[in-house]
């Protein structure tokens, strides 16, 4: 057969370049002895790894870029990688940032709930206590209160690392039209708990602003605003414009959306499954509700909410402000 009539094998186009907090690699401040590795369109995520203010590195597969990586870190000097949610490739390239003489800390950002309904999850923390077994990983840490006591119980070593309160851009607020507005910003899979908050908000009469509607037909009579996926600093300033914002999820580690909310001026309805706010009864009193999947209830805890809207805005803030030196200090401790 003509040579030009042979099949040709195509390659599969490389992933994206990493994007760098810091710009470029020659900007990578001289002082950096930590840098943390995250996915960028893992949402959560990314927000909270970079919560700890440390310079981040954004691989969506760690395979292509995992060696470049590793040989950038290691000739800067860096001393300690931090895999923060376990992208694909995690495993390959805590080993290899081992190997090259970089310390690594892994953390993790799931609960126990998940490791029991999602298959994916429990096979991440299986990987990652046998990297701390293989000498690979040094550290392993969560972001869910409970857990470190859990596995000292299972005669394991694990750290409570919570995400550190977000700092959030002064917004404009957008104009959004009259009546009570309401964001539930969320995916709507299981464990966010979509459908209940959404039936809360015709309980209110309000109109629901989501990323992304479930396919539900009994809401259609709601008005339900969706916006999709949006960059960061527009959804933030979307946050900031409604009236009220719900997050009344199945399970949680630590969740930045209600703190977000607060900073932005803005009450947010939470569930009673993290640690935030918890520690001021009064406080945890007013923005959560613990019938997670009774729009009556929901509906009942916002209205509420609303009533004492500022008092609320007001301690929520003086929490996050109060526990972001604890938050720091953990953060400390998982790295030093």
């Amino acid at each position: 057969m003509p040579e030009f009539l042979r099949p040709r094998r195509r390659r599969a186009p490389r992933p994206d370049p990493p994007r760098l907090s810091f710009g470029s690699w020659e900007r990578l401040p001289d002082d950096a002895d930590v840098v943390a590795i995250c996915h960028p369109r893992w949402r959560g995520v990314r927000r909270a790894t970079y919560s700890f203010e440390v310079p981040v590195v954004e691989a969506a597969d760690l395979d292509p870029w995992g060696p470049e990586i590793v040989e950038r870190l290691r000739d800067h000097g860096v001393d300690r990688v931090v895999v923060s949610g376990f992208p694909p490739g995690a495993a390959r390239f805590a080993a290899a940032a081992r190997r090259a003489g970089l310390r690594v800390g892994i953390l993790l950002h799931s609960s126990p709930t998940q490791h029991g309904a999602e298959d994916g999850e429990a096979a991440v923390v299986a990987e990652a206590l046998r990297l701390v077994d293989d000498g690979v990983a040094d550290r392993l840490g969560f972001a869910k209160e409970g857990v470190a006591e859990m596995f000292a119980a299972l005669g394991r070593s694990v750290a409570w690392v919570p995400n550190r309160p977000p700092k959030v851009p002064v917004v404009t607020r957008r104009e959004l039209g009259s009546g009570l507005h309401v964001g539930v910003f969320a995916e709507p899979f299981w464990r966010k708990n979509v459908v209940p908050q959404l039936g809360a908000v015709a309980i209110l009469g309000g109109v629901a602003h989501v990323m992304r509607a479930p396919t539900v037909g009994y809401l259609e009579p709601l008005e339900v605003v969706e916006h999709g996926e949006l960059p960061w600093e527009a959804f933030v300033a979307l946050q900031g414009s409604v009236d009220l914002n719900l997050y009344v999820t199945l399970s949680e580690c630590f969740p930045l959306t209600p703190m977000e909310s607060y900073r932005l001026g803005v009450p947010c309805l939470a569930s009673r499954t993290s640690a935030i706010f918890r520690s001021d009864p009064e406080l945890w009193r007013l923005t959560t509700v613990d019938e997670l999947d009774n729009p009556r209830a929901i509906a009942a805890a916002a209205d509420a909410l609303l009533a004492e809207a500022e008092t609320a805005i007001t301690r929520a803030n003086r929490w996050m402000d109060e526990f972001d030196a604890d938050a720091a200090a953990r953060w400390r401790r998982f790295v030093e």
